[in-house]
């Protein structure tokens, strides 16, 4: 199997494909504004309205995105490199989610110290419950363990990334022993997939409580079999792969404003959106290719994990019949892209970087990406 035109990629960091951090960034803010939905101004387009309700559908993309980009860093690795690397590898991806996870959950406590000091009810309600917060501080909120989503909602999903992650040592495994032509990894991806569209009743943003686990590793899984499938095929070219992403816009688009099952439409198609983005090498490849769009994706792991929070103090202070219509808007956006640079810089960067080291100092030195 050669992959040399996937190690020949334009990239930025180690490990990177430019169009690919600067769609997450992308996907990042569309999660962003689906959460502030219900709060957007009167004014608002319906189509707008539309667009913004159908932000759940990043995180899909997030998942097939991750299992992409972690096959592509760490597959050869795992493969290689037994039980020590695969405990490197579960000690780099926790610090890459944790640091920030355990910083923004402890910040959440604001919220029910403010309800139970300043609330005429001083009852923070089902949302702050301590079984949750420590189900969440394990990572394993969304595990099917409990039956709501609470504290930092948006958390749930780095929950389940944390078990794909766990799992996705067994997943080289299996596919180093199944997917020896590219076809097989677009067999297998299939039949994930449609089990997922099985499982889903048509809907992915249902029962994320007990449902969000299989979608994450379903999806991450199919964007692990992506790199499988990257290596075992020769690049395409511009005008096919810049056709191929003018179908998954228009798919997506029936999903938004015409009412396409999204269960049977969006897992496939971002990964055909994925397979073009990964080569670098089409119409919307050179449009994400901007250096503000790739700062964008560089701190959108920091706008995913502040941005509920920044919605729940935007709505306290902001959100009341006298406010201007378009201030919570603007507030919330720009609390939500000012925090995502602080926490990127002063606590995702400096825990990544703590964790990375202590790793190389248990491996003899050896540097790690993460």
């Amino acid at each position: 199997m050669s992959a040399a035109w996937l190690t020949r990629r334009p990239a930025g960091q180690a490990g990177q494909i430019p169009a690919l951090t600067a769609i997450r960034g992308l996907a990042a803010w569309w999660i962003v504004i689906y959460h502030f939905r219900d709060a957007l101004p009167a004014a608002t387009p319906g189509w707008v309205m539309d667009a913004a309700s159908g932000g759940y559908l990043a995180v899909d993309l997030f998942f097939e995105l991750s299992g992409f980009v972690i096959a592509l860093n760490y597959a050869a690795k795992i493969r290689g490199g037994g039980s020590r690397k695969i405990l490197e590898f579960y000690a780099l991806r926790l610090g890459r989610i944790y640091p920030l996870h355990i910083f923004m959950l402890l910040l959440f406590c604001l919220n029910p110290l403010a309800i139970a000091l300043f609330s005429a009810k001083a009852d923070p309600g089902i949302r702050y419950n301590l079984e949750y917060f420590g189900l969440s501080a394990l990572l394993m909120q969304n595990w099917g363990l409990a039956s709501e989503l609470a504290w930092n909602v948006p958390a749930w999903s780095i929950s389940t990334e944390w078990f794909a992650y766990l799992v996705f040592p067994a997943m080289v495994w299996l596919w180093d022993r199944t997917v020896r032509r590219a076809w097989q990894a677009v067999l297998i991806a299939a039949v994930l997939l449609g089990g997922l569209m099985a499982a889903s009743g048509g809907q992915l943003g249902g029962d994320i409580e007990h449902f969000g686990l299989l979608r994450c590793v379903a999806e991450f899984a199919a964007g692990a079999l992506l790199f499988y499938f990257a290596r075992l095929q020769p690049p395409r070219g511009f005008m096919v792969n810049s056709v191929l992403e003018v179908c998954v816009g228009l798919a997506i688009a029936g999903c938004l404003w015409r009412g396409w099952t999204d269960a049977y439409v969006v897992p496939a198609a971002f990964l055909l959106l994925l397979t073009s983005l990964v080569q670098g090498h089409s119409l919307l490849a050179a449009a994400l290719s901007g250096r503000l769009l790739l700062l964008v994706g560089e701190v959108s792991y920091s706008t995913y994990m502040v941005h509920y929070f920044a919605k729940d103090w935007t709505k306290l202070l902001l959100v009341h019949d006298n406010a201007l219509s378009n201030l919570p808007l603007l507030a919330y956006v720009a609390t939500t892209a000012l925090a995502s640079a602080v926490l990127y810089h002063f606590v995702e960067v400096p825990g990544r970087r703590a964790v990375r080291q202590l790793v190389g100092q248990r491996a003899g030195g050896v540097k790690h990406a993460a």
